[in-house]
C-alpha cells in the first residue's frame, strides 16, 4: 500500500469528511500494523542473532524468541487475504456512510429538498417537539431508506434533487462502483462469484468463472481508498459551498493531532524510510 499517497488530507473539511478521513486513517492502520509489528520483531531477532553469535549469551533463549517472531509472521501471511477483505469492505462502507452523512447535513440545512411522496403518521409527527427535531429525524429516515436501495438511486437522487453528481471523473466512479460489487461478494457470498457479480464487472477483461472465489488483484485496496478520498475531497467542496455546509480546518480535529494522527505521522511514518508522509492538500488557508 502507498502509504505516501493515502496520507494527503485536505486542509478544509466538513464534519462528514472530516470523519471519512478518520476512519480513513484507522483503517490503515488496521491493515498496515500487524504487518509492520511482525515485520519489525523478524528483522530485530535476524539482526541481533547475527550481531550476536560471539557474544557470552544464552543463545537458545534468543533462538526461541526468534522462532515465535517467525511464526507469528507467518500466521499473518497467512491471513493475509482476510485482512485485505476486510480492509477494503471497510474502506468501501467509509465511503458509502460519508455520502449519506453529508447528505444528511445538507438536508437538514435546506429541508425543501427533502420534499418527497413519503407518508408519515401524525403520531410520529407528535413525537417531536419541535418542526427542527422532527426534520432531523424525517432526514434519517429518509436517508436509510435511500441507502438500501444502493449507491445508484442515492447518485440519481442527489444528482436530480442536489443538482451535483457524486464524482466528476468517469474512471473514478466506474472504480468505486466496481470496488462495491467487490465489497458486496465478499460480505454477501463470501467472494463466490455469481452472475450479479458478472455483470458488475463487466469491461474488466479479468475472467471470471461462477462459483469460483474472488481474488481481489492487489492493488485494488489502495487504489479504492485513493479514489474514494478524490471523490469525497471534490464532493465536499462542491456540496458545502451550495448549500452552506461548514468547513473548518482538519488540524482543529481531535483525532489528526492525536497520537497516532497525521500531525505524529509527519514525524514517525508507518514505513520506514518515508519522510513527511501525512500531510493536507487544498484550498489555501
Amino acid at each position: 500500500m502507498s502509504e505516501k499517497e493515502l496520507l494527503i488530507f485536505p486542509s478544509r473539511v466538513t464534519e462528514s469528511s472530516s470523519e471519512f478521513h478518520r476512519q480513513h486513517l484507522s483503517n490503515i492502520m488496521l491493515f498496515s500494523t500487524s504487518d509492520l509489528v511482525a515485520r519489525h520483531h523478524e528483522r530485530f531477532f535476524v539482526e541481533l542473532h547475527e550481531k550476536l553469535k560471539q557474544a557470552d549469551i544464552d543463545h537458545e533463549i534468543l533462538a526461541r524468541h526468534l522462532v515465535k517472531a517467525l511464526a507469528y509472521r507467518e500466521q499473518i501471511d497467512e491471513t493475509w487475504v482476510t485482512r485485505f477483505e476486510v480492509a477494503l469492505t471497510r474502506a468501501v462502507d467509509n465511503f458509502l456512510c460519508y455520502i449519506t452523512d453529508v447528505l444528511t447535513q445538507a438536508i437538514i440545512l435546506c429541508p425543501r429538498l427533502l420534499k418527497s411522496q413519503e407518508q408519515v403518521t401524525m403520531a410520529e409527527v407528535l413525537e417531536h417537539s419541535s418542526i427542527e427535531e422532527f426534520t432531523h429525524w424525517a432526514t434519517e429516515q429518509h436517508i436509510a431508506r435511500l441507502s438500501f436501495k444502493g449507491l445508484p438511486a442515492i447518485a440519481d437522487y442527489i444528482e436530480k434533487r442536489l443538482g451535483l453528481p457524486i464524482s466528476t471523473d468517469q474512471g473514478d466512479w466506474t472504480s468505486i462502483k466496481r470496488a462495491i460489487a467487490v465489497r458486496n461478494l465478499i460480505v454477501h457470498r463470501r467472494s463466490r462469484i455469481d452472475e450479479r457479480f458478472i455483470r458488475s464487472m463487466t469491461g474488466t477483461n479479468t475472467p471470471l468463472t461462477k462459483g469460483e472465489r474472488y481474488r481481489p488483484p492487489d492493488s485494488m485496496l489502495s487504489e479504492t481508498m485513493k479514489t474514494a478520498k478524490r471523490i469525497v475531497g471534490d464532493f465536499d467542496l462542491r456540496i458545502a459551498a451550495k448549500f452552506g455546509i461548514p468547513l473548518f480546518d482538519i488540524d482543529e480535529s481531535p483525532w489528526y493531532t492525536a497520537p497516532t494522527g497525521p500531525d505524529v505521522l509527519k514525524r514517525h511514518p508507518l514505513s520506514e524510510g518515508t519522510a513527511s508522509s501525512a500531510k493536507t492538500e487544498g484550498q489555501p488557508r
